[in-house]
Formats: structure tokens, C-alpha cells, sequence
């Protein structure tokens, strides 16, 4: 048996905590196909199926599971010592990845850009743009930008931007029609436009 290189178990990883061949691919930077054909590499030099697929779901099985138990910290210490390397650079460098909202990319984020990369070119800067909340541990990232009141109540959090105003608007014909609220109370007698979030909630 061929012993199976790093890409074929970091497909595997990948797949299996993204639940997604397609998010997996996006997450490591390959095709789908491509990421399919890793993993099928590493079942068949293994000798043993880790994978169940169907079109709706991907799950471990038991040999799966028990490699993907024992191969989590190896890849994570593999990550670690080509980081540990960075202590011996004048400036920072390795990737970055980091989940936030489209506010959070478009307002925050996008301005700052240009600047950050001039300043650090070693840095390899991932950003997943999603509005679901999303376990920024479990899928290994390093930070995510959120809304205040969307947070977890066991992260860290830093404020990186001051309060950010949200304002109600309405058409003229509609005042006229309906009358003009006078708090924010109010609204919920009105007619609204409203954001239903990834969760299923309603943005406040």
C-alpha cells in the first residue's frame, strides 16, 4: 500500500467539517472534483470506505471517525510548526482567514484592504463573506466580524467599529396613506420590510 500524502488527508479533514465536498473545496482552494478525487485516493489506498455520501449529506463512518480523530492534531501541529517559523521574520506573514457579514465587508473591511495588504504581503488574508453564524472554531478560522448582539456568549469579542445607526425609511405615499410612526414601538402596526436571518430569526 502507497502511503497516502498530505493533500489526500487534508481533503478528507476538510470535507468532513464542512459536511460539503463543494465547501470543502472552497475552503482549501481546490475543484470539487478535485477534493472528491483526493479522498476517493486516500479510501482506496487505505483499503477502507471513511466517507458516506449521499446527494443531501456526507458523514463519517466508524473508520472515518476514528481517522479523523487521530488526524486533526497532526495537521493542526504540522500548521503549527510552519508557523512557528514566523518568529524569525521581520514582519508577519502565513494565512489569514477570517468569516464576517457583507456589512461587515463592504463598510469595514473593503477600505481597509489596499492598505493592509501593502503594509503586510506575506500575509495570505481569506475572507468567507456568509451571514449565518458560523462556529469560527470548528471551521477553522481565525476571527470573524459579527454583530454585537450576534455573538455567542463564550467568545472573545473586540468592538472594532463605533455603534452603527440603522434607520427606517418610508415612501411619502406611504406617510400619507398610513400616518408617520412616532417611536420605534410603533413599527410593528406598520407595514415593513423586514431581513429574516440564515437561523431563521428576524433582524430586530
Amino acid at each position: 500500500m502507497s502511503m497516502p500524502d498530505f493533500a489526500e488527508a487534508n481533503a478528507f479533514v476538510a470535507v468532513l467539517e464542512s459536511r460539503s465536498f463543494t465547501k470543502a473545496a472552497r475552503l482549501i482552494g481546490l475543484s470539487p472534483p478535485r477534493v472528491s478525487e483526493q479522498v476517493r485516493n486516500l479510501e482506496q489506498r487505505l483499503g477502507v470506505r471513511l466517507i458516506e455520501r449521499t446527494t443531501r449529506s456526507v458523514s463519517a463512518t466508524l473508520a472515518g471517525e476514528h481517522l479523523y480523530q487521530r488526524l486533526r492534531p497532526v495537521l493542526d501541529d504540522y500548521k503549527l510548526a510552519l508557523e512557528s517559523t514566523n518568529v524569525f521574520r521581520d514582519r508577519p506573514a502565513g494565512p489569514l482567514r477570517l468569516t464576517m457579514g457583507l456589512p461587515a465587508a463592504d463598510a469595514i473591511i473593503e477600505p481597509l484592504l489596499s492598505s493592509f495588504l501593502d503594509r503586510y504581503p506575506d500575509i495570505y488574508l481569506e475572507i468567507a463573506v456568509e451571514n449565518e453564524l458560523v462556529d469560527i472554531v470548528a471551521s477553522r478560522y481565525d476571527a470573524g466580524i459579527r454583530a454585537g448582539e450576534r455573538l455567542e456568549r463564550d467568545m472573545i469579542a473586540l468592538r472594532i467599529s463605533d455603534p452603527i445607526q440603522v434607520i427606517v425609511a418610508a415612501a411619502p405615499s406611504y406617510i400619507a396613506k398610513h400616518g408617520e410612526p412616532s417611536s420605534p414601538a410603533e413599527l410593528a402596526s406598520h407595514n415593513c420590510f423586514r431581513v429574516r436571518l440564515p437561523d431563521g430569526s428576524l433582524f430586530p
